[in-house]
């Protein structure tokens, strides 16, 4: 009886010790303490039209975020007092951090992406005006780190239990738990929600007109088999970053893009859960045009034929209904009349 009691105060010991360990670890990075103002609800700044730009981040938010092991001046680099300056310099996603990269001693930065996104369709262009340019996404526009994506995944934990057999510390395994989340997790949810996100813009007919981008997009990948099959659930179907690449963009007729000609087949055969075994004939179907007669004019008339084909028989089928109830309405009245 003593053995049972002592079991279960030390079990309840060890989950107190846990539930109060759990939330000091995540809010290691805030070591400055930046919470002491951030945390309060409502914190923000009056703009035009009594709009908020708000700048509350809540501890918990924080301590479950991506950015969670970050501290807060590893980003904000140009904040040395406190409390700092209305106006602080906008945050550049390449610089680098103190986290360090698995298997070197340099720390963790978004260079690469930062670079790729620079070159790609959606990267600032010299050539630009500043309102033009400022029409483009950046990193926040579709990173805008809600504190909601962290990925819980019981497989990939297990999976993450071989790698600290000889690589001691959660450090690596917390790589590849990331990494893997966003690559090999696939859910409808997400893939819808990509394809939101790229329409928000490539739907705007404003926004397009201004790089002389057409809306067919959105329309035409909606009437294809990606968008219907998406709509009805289908888990493992392509999104607009599964062929468009999500930093590295580039236009169609750039040899490097994947989606051009002498890259789509390999784009489209690239995934496991895509067409694997893509032939370059199949590669050349089209996936966001609106037919017309002239830029496809034999899907145009076989769409047209099909469309006038099935109006025409169910035209037939109630005209058929309709005189057979006719005919059946005069024969009772024909019958009822001799009597």
């Amino acid at each position: 009886m003593h053995v049972m009691i002592y079991k279960r105060s030390l079990l309840l010991l060890l989950a107190t010790l846990l539930l109060t360990t759990l939330p000091a670890l995540g809010q290691q990075a805030d070591s400055e303490n930046c919470n002491l103002c951030h945390d309060l609800a409502m914190i923000g700044v009056s703009g035009p039209g009594n709009s908020l730009r708000s700048f509350e981040i809540t501890s918990d938010g924080y301590s479950h975020s991506t950015h969670r092991n970050v501290i807060c001046r590893d980003c904000h680099t140009d904040i040395n007092v406190f409390p700092h300056p209305e106006q602080v310099e906008k945050v550049e996603c390449s610089k680098a951090c103190h986290i360090t990269k698995p298997f070197a001693l340099t720390g963790y930065s978004h260079i690469d992406q930062a670079e790729a996104h620079a070159i790609s369709a959606h990267g600032q262009n010299p050539k630009y005006s500043d309102e033009k340019n400022d029409a483009k996404p950046g990193c926040k526009y579709c990173h805008n780190n809600t504190f909601r994506n962290i990925i819980e995944d019981d497989k990939l934990s297990e999976s993450s239990k071989h790698c600290v057999r000889c690589h001691e510390g959660d450090g690596l395994a917390g790589v590849i738990l990331h990494v893997n989340s966003h690559s090999g997790h696939r859910t409808t949810e997400a893939s819808i929600d990509v394809v939101e996100l790229c329409s928000s813009c490539h739907s705007d007919e404003s926004r397009m007109n201004q790089f002389d981008v057409n809306l067919t997009q959105v329309s035409g990948y909606e009437r294809h088999f990606h968008g219907k099959a998406l709509k009805k659930g289908l888990d493992e179907v392509a999104n607009c970053m599964d062929c468009h690449r999500n930093h590295l963009n580039l236009p169609a007729d750039d040899p490097n893009s994947s989606i051009h000609p002498n890259n789509i087949q390999q784009t489209c055969s690239s995934n496991a859960y895509c067409h694997s075994d893509a032939n370059a004939k199949f590669a050349t179907s089209a996936i966001h045009s609106e037919p017309t007669t002239q830029n496809n004019p034999i899907i145009f008339f076989t769409e047209w034929g099909f469309i006038l084909l099935t109006a025409g028989t169910m035209a037939l089928l109630f005209a058929h209904i309709l005189l057979d109830f006719g005919r059946w309405g005069i024969d009772a009245w024909m019958r009822r009349k001799k009597r």
